[in-house]
Protein backbone atom coordinates (compact mmCIF):
# COMPACT_ATOMS: atom_id res chain seq x y z
CA UNK A 1 0.00 0.00 0.00
CA UNK A 2 0.94 3.75 -0.76
CA UNK A 3 2.45 5.62 2.43
CA UNK A 4 0.05 8.62 2.89
CA UNK A 5 1.76 11.74 2.62
CA UNK A 6 0.59 14.33 5.53
CA UNK A 7 0.98 17.98 4.15
CA UNK A 8 2.82 19.79 5.81
CA UNK A 9 2.24 23.03 7.24
CA UNK A 10 4.04 26.45 5.57
CA UNK A 11 5.98 28.17 8.45
CA UNK A 12 6.85 32.05 8.20
CA UNK A 13 10.05 31.74 9.26
CA UNK A 14 13.24 34.16 9.37
CA UNK A 15 14.94 33.31 6.32
CA UNK A 16 11.65 34.00 4.17
CA UNK A 17 11.23 37.04 5.92
CA UNK A 18 14.45 37.79 4.73
CA UNK A 19 14.07 37.16 1.26
CA UNK A 20 10.87 39.30 0.96
CA UNK A 21 12.92 42.54 2.14
CA UNK A 22 15.65 41.69 -0.53
CA UNK A 23 12.81 41.60 -3.36
CA UNK A 24 11.31 44.25 -1.89
CA UNK A 25 14.62 46.29 -2.33
CA UNK A 26 15.05 44.86 -5.36
CA UNK A 27 11.77 46.20 -6.47
CA UNK A 28 12.38 49.69 -4.72
CA UNK A 29 15.10 50.67 -6.35
CA UNK A 30 14.15 49.77 -9.84
CA UNK A 31 11.32 52.05 -9.09
CA UNK A 32 13.23 54.91 -7.46
CA UNK A 33 16.46 55.22 -9.68
CA UNK A 34 14.46 56.22 -12.32
CA UNK A 35 12.55 58.71 -10.76
CA UNK A 36 14.94 60.16 -9.51
CA UNK A 37 16.85 60.81 -12.85
CA UNK A 38 13.50 61.97 -14.02
CA UNK A 39 13.60 64.29 -11.06
CA UNK A 40 17.14 65.83 -11.67
CA UNK A 41 16.54 66.48 -15.55
CA UNK A 42 13.09 68.18 -14.44
CA UNK A 43 15.11 69.96 -11.99
CA UNK A 44 17.44 71.40 -14.55
CA UNK A 45 14.61 72.08 -17.27
CA UNK A 46 12.99 74.42 -14.66
CA UNK A 47 16.07 76.25 -13.99
CA UNK A 48 16.60 76.54 -17.78
CA UNK A 49 13.12 77.91 -17.82
CA UNK A 50 13.22 80.45 -14.89
CA UNK A 51 16.39 82.11 -16.12
CA UNK A 52 15.04 82.61 -19.64
CA UNK A 53 12.51 84.20 -18.03
CA UNK A 54 13.88 86.28 -16.32
CA UNK A 55 15.85 87.42 -19.52
CA UNK A 56 12.14 87.83 -20.98
CA UNK A 57 11.01 89.69 -18.04
CA UNK A 58 14.14 91.74 -18.21
CA UNK A 59 13.45 92.95 -21.86
CA UNK A 60 9.86 93.33 -21.60
CA UNK A 61 10.32 95.57 -18.33
CA UNK A 62 12.90 97.66 -20.57
CA UNK A 63 10.63 98.09 -23.49
CA UNK A 64 8.30 99.34 -21.19
CA UNK A 65 10.46 101.75 -19.95
CA UNK A 66 10.99 102.98 -23.78
CA UNK A 67 7.44 103.33 -24.30
CA UNK A 68 6.74 105.40 -21.25
CA UNK A 69 10.01 107.60 -21.93
CA UNK A 70 8.51 107.76 -25.88
CA UNK A 71 5.40 109.88 -24.40
CA UNK A 72 7.65 112.53 -22.71
CA UNK A 73 8.36 115.72 -23.85
CA UNK A 74 11.59 115.34 -23.54
CA UNK A 75 11.47 112.52 -26.11
CA UNK A 76 9.59 114.35 -28.86
CA UNK A 77 12.11 117.30 -28.42
CA UNK A 78 15.00 114.98 -28.65
CA UNK A 79 14.06 113.62 -31.65
CA UNK A 80 12.70 117.03 -33.16
CA UNK A 81 16.41 117.78 -32.42
CA UNK A 82 17.85 114.75 -34.30
CA UNK A 83 15.52 114.56 -37.56
CA UNK A 84 14.45 118.17 -38.01
CA UNK A 85 16.97 120.20 -36.32
CA UNK A 86 15.12 122.06 -34.31
CA UNK A 87 16.31 124.24 -31.91
CA UNK A 88 15.75 126.55 -29.03
CA UNK A 89 16.95 129.85 -29.03
CA UNK A 90 19.35 129.51 -25.63
CA UNK A 91 21.05 126.14 -26.90
CA UNK A 92 24.70 126.24 -27.23
CA UNK A 93 25.93 124.74 -30.52
CA UNK A 94 29.66 123.50 -30.37
CA UNK A 95 31.19 122.54 -33.94
CA UNK A 96 33.25 119.91 -34.64
CA UNK A 97 36.69 120.97 -35.54
CA UNK A 98 37.62 117.68 -36.39
CA UNK A 99 35.54 117.77 -39.56
CA UNK A 100 37.11 119.83 -42.38
CA UNK A 101 34.57 121.39 -43.92
CA UNK A 102 34.89 121.22 -48.12
CA UNK A 103 33.95 124.16 -50.56
CA UNK A 104 31.02 123.73 -52.62
CA UNK A 105 31.45 124.22 -56.33
CA UNK A 106 30.60 126.93 -57.61
CA UNK A 107 27.74 126.75 -60.06
CA UNK A 108 27.23 128.77 -62.89
CA UNK A 109 23.46 128.93 -64.27
CA UNK A 110 23.29 130.16 -67.88
CA UNK A 111 19.65 131.67 -68.79
CA UNK A 112 17.67 129.64 -71.47
CA UNK A 113 16.30 131.47 -74.18
CA UNK A 114 12.17 131.58 -73.55
CA UNK A 115 10.54 129.79 -76.48
CA UNK A 116 6.88 130.76 -76.95
CA UNK A 117 4.74 128.71 -79.02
Amino acid sequence: MKKLRLKSRFYFRPIHFLLLLAIDLCVLAGVLIPQQSRLADAKEKLADKQTELEVVTRERDRQIDNLNFMQTTQYKLQQGSIKYGWHFSEDTFIEDESITPTPCPSVTVTPRPSVTP
